[in-house]
């Protein structure tokens, strides 16, 4: 209890994250433990970053950042021909646009900033309401975290030991749920309030040649994915070939993305990886002291003390991570928590590749709940409005990702039917 005591008051405090995680289990070490030797943190910092699969988190990080050059209006152009002759059409591009994307950057926030900036401006124009339009955007950015490959999804793997190439198959199915629940409601909402008017036409040619503009970023997921499903890479390695492709479509084939550039590009990638990754070498000593004073057998026994029901379980569980994803960091909760809480989930019958899906739609669904909710004050900055102004709108785009979740929680088919298949 007071090695979380600890990290909540520095929290409190407005300390970085990765200090006070840091800080807080120098603190319990020394107080609680006995004064035990600094090189302890320092040890287990190293090893908690000495793996290769993190690789992986840089290079994704890297490869969204250059898709950023070319990729955006193309994939706003093929989803506006899929969606936007309909009425209401525009908030159903919305939200597949940012579905599109976030399978590309890995990043929820980074997709609420890449596409907000385009079409949240154009839905204002043709008359959506600006806390509906920056709601929509919010849930559907912030299903990068789900849809692969996903940054988040490769520190999950890492920290449950669980295979990265599950994660990113098992996420397909769940991702493009949500993502359609989204694109119905913001569709039907939109006819209701006679949002954007009668939109226009469905055009054929259109529709194809913005798809033949679109399809080299589309083949982006296709190729990363092929190659983890059919063994000729691994998912770390696939990161790699995120960024040569990457690079390949901005700098040569769009020219998009010039030399000067190029510093900009790579010096972004590396600061916010090396926050990311600060973190989580924090994060390794934080886990060690619970492991070894037994939290998540503690935490275990006290579920079973509330009640027997798995169900109820994990109900709990999941209403815990939304408390968590709505206050913390989304990166801070999956390295402290997913220690304590995959023993917790395996003892309960989820297999922990369906659990670190939950927990992805789960601190996505964090990331559009206020008061921290990252993506929806992104969303919400671009449109030029203050968070309360979303209200009551993003209740309602919260009520549908609450629904997905739980379609997913009660059919673990959805999840493991794909990694199932190939492994």
């Amino acid at each position: 209890m007071l090695l979380f005591v600890f990290l909540g008051v520095l929290l409190i405090l407005g300390m970085p994250v990765a200090f006070a995680i840091g800080i807080a289990s120098m603190s319990f070490l020394f107080f609680v433990d006995g004064p035990l030797s600094a090189n302890v943190i320092a040890l287990r910092m190293i090893s908690g970053v000495d793996s290769f699969p993190l690789l992986a988190l840089p290079l994704f990080m890297l490869a969204g950042e250059l898709m950023k050059y070319g990729t955006t209006p193309r994939l706003m152009r093929f989803a506006n021909s899929l969606f936007g002759y309909m009425r209401g059409g525009l908030a159903g591009v919305a939200v597949a646009s940012a579905a599109f994307f976030g399978s590309i950057s890995g990043s929820g926030v980074a997709t609420v900033a890449a596409v907000g900036s385009i079409v949240q401006p154009e839905m204002i124009k043709k008359g959506y309401g600006k806390g509906f339009s920056a709601s929509l955007v919010a849930g559907g950015g912030v299903l990068g975290m789900v849809i692969p490959p996903s940054m988040a999804m490769v520190v999950y793997g890492v920290s449950a030991g669980v295979s990265i190439g599950k994660l990113f198959l098992a996420g397909i199915l769940p991702g493009l749920l949500t993502a359609l629940m989204l694109i119905i409601y913001g569709v039907v909402i939109s006819r209701r309030r006679d949002y954007g008017g009668g939109e226009g036409v469905f055009e054929l040619r259109e529709l194809v040649v913005s798809a033949r503009k679109a399809i080299l970023p589309l083949l982006l997921p296709v190729i990363i994915l092929g190659g983890v499903m059919t063994g000729v890479f691994t998912p770390t390695e696939s990161a790699v070939i995120a960024v040569v492709y990457a690079f390949i479509l901005a700098f040569i084939v769009y020219r998009e993305l010039h030399v000067k550039d190029l510093l900009g590009v790579v010096t972004k990638s590396a600061i916010i990886s090396a926050v990311i990754l600060f973190i989580i070498s924090t994060a390794n000593p934080f886990g060690w002291i619970m492991s070894i004073e037994q939290v998540p057998n503690a935490l275990a026994d006290a579920l079973s003390t509330l009640t027997t029901n798995v169900t109820i379980q994990m109900l709990l569980i999941s209403l815990l991570l939304l408390i968590l994803g709505t206050f913390m960091e989304t990166i801070a909760t999956i390295i402290i928590m997913t220690p304590i809480l995959v023993p917790v989930a395996v003892s309960v019958g989820l297999d922990p590749v369906h659990f670190g899906v939950l927990m992805m739609l789960n601190l996505a669904i964090g990331g559009v709940t206020p008061p921290l909710a990252v993506g929806l004050f992104t969303a919400a900055k671009i449109s030029n409005i203050q968070i309360e102004d979303t209200f009551p709108d993003v209740m309602y785009v919260l009520a549908v990702m609450i629904a997905a979740y739980a379609i997913v929680l009660f059919n673990p088919f959805l999840a493991m039917l794909i990694p199932n298949y190939f492994y």
